[in-house]
């Protein structure tokens, strides 16, 4: 449905209920701190605009409402009213913890730190509710820029100026294997221990360039065997002997969900971590509501530190990939 443009403004309506109370532009001028001809003119433009006569003007003798005026006059205070309680709801909005929140994780990550976050959260904010989506990189960076998300939980890949990252936790890369692959018993592994094998790639965008691009020194990226975008079915192809992978998101219990287990490998190469963190649009100033849970998050990551994970200083930063 076409919205239709709006001709007057709440300025303009403020004026003509003052107006209308006290049935004189000079009174009215006085009460709101303006001179008579601005005031008069601004009602004489609301006229134009509505394309009818709210007041009849008695020279020497005041005004009095029309009979439009006088329909119109309640309607104009309703929506000064609602006006004034939009007004007041945002700021609560921003000043108050309530609200909702559009909370944006990487796929990856997701089903790891949402849960245990906002539950913890919510046990001492009960005012705040939430919109969560999860999605890949590409997807989380355009629905900051867009307004769609709050915030997001996500990487350091492929920012540009216009994300605020605030990086949290440095999160090394690793392999896994097959509980029975040949390498499973030993303590580390390298990028050429692993060159040749069958591999499983973890399908999303700027992560499978990132993981890929770490046999770079090697000089040649290894071809996949599978593909999948969902972790699980990636970890579950490794666990059922299909090949290795290689992931960074923390893991608390080495199984797939089907029941089969698979290994965790340590890198003896020093290769580069992805960083975790917080993004927001640069463009779009966070609610205090927004502030007061970034910060819980940056608080709580001592709940995953593990396989590798390094802290780092809640410091905001711009990143550019």
């Amino acid at each position: 449905m076409e919205s239709v443009p709006l001709n007057y403004s709440l300025r303009q309506l403020r004026y003509f209920v003052v107006t209308a109370e006290v049935l004189s532009f000079t009174a009215a001028a006085k009460l709101l701190y303006i001179s008579q001809p601005s005031i008069s003119a601004a009602l004489a433009d609301l006229e134009s605009s509505f394309g009818v006569q709210l007041f009849i003007r008695h020279h020497a003798h005041g005004l009095s409402l029309t009979q439009t005026g006088r329909d119109l006059l309640s309607k104009a205070r309703e929506l000064l009213k609602s006006a004034e309680d939009f007004q007041a709801a945002a700021k609560e909005l921003d000043t108050g913890l309530t609200g909702t929140i559009s909370l944006g994780c990487m796929i990856s990550l997701a089903a790891l730190l949402i849960p245990g976050l906002i539950s913890r959260f919510l046990a001492t904010h009960s005012g705040i509710s939430f919109r969560i989506h999860e999605a890949n990189q590409q997807d989380v960076l355009r629905d900051l820029r867009s307004g769609l998300l709050d915030m997001a939980l996500t990487y350091d890949l492929h920012l540009a100026d216009d994300i605020q990252f605030v990086p949290l936790l440095d999160l090394p890369p690793y392999a896994i294997l097959p509980k029975a692959h040949r390498l499973a018993a030993r303590k580390t592994v390298s990028l050429e221990d692993l060159s040749g094998e069958p591999y499983v790639m973890l399908d999303l965008p700027h992560s499978r360039e990132y993981f890929s691009s770490l046999f770079d020194v090697l000089g040649v990226r290894p071809v996949p065997s599978f593909k999948s975008s969902q972790p699980e079915v990636v970890k579950g192809m490794v666990a059922n002997g299909l090949g290795f992978s290689i992931l960074n998101f923390p893991q608390r219990v080495a199984k797939s969900v089907d029941g089969q287990e698979f290994v965790i490998k340590r890198f003896r190469n020093k290769l580069r971590a992805m960083t975790f963190g917080v993004g927001y649009s640069e463009g779009i100033k966070p609610r205090k509501v927004v502030q007061s849970f970034a910060s819980f998050c940056a608080e709580s990551i001592g709940h995953f530190r593990y396989m590798g994970a390094r802290s780092n200083s809640p410091h905001p930063r711009h990143v550019s990939r």
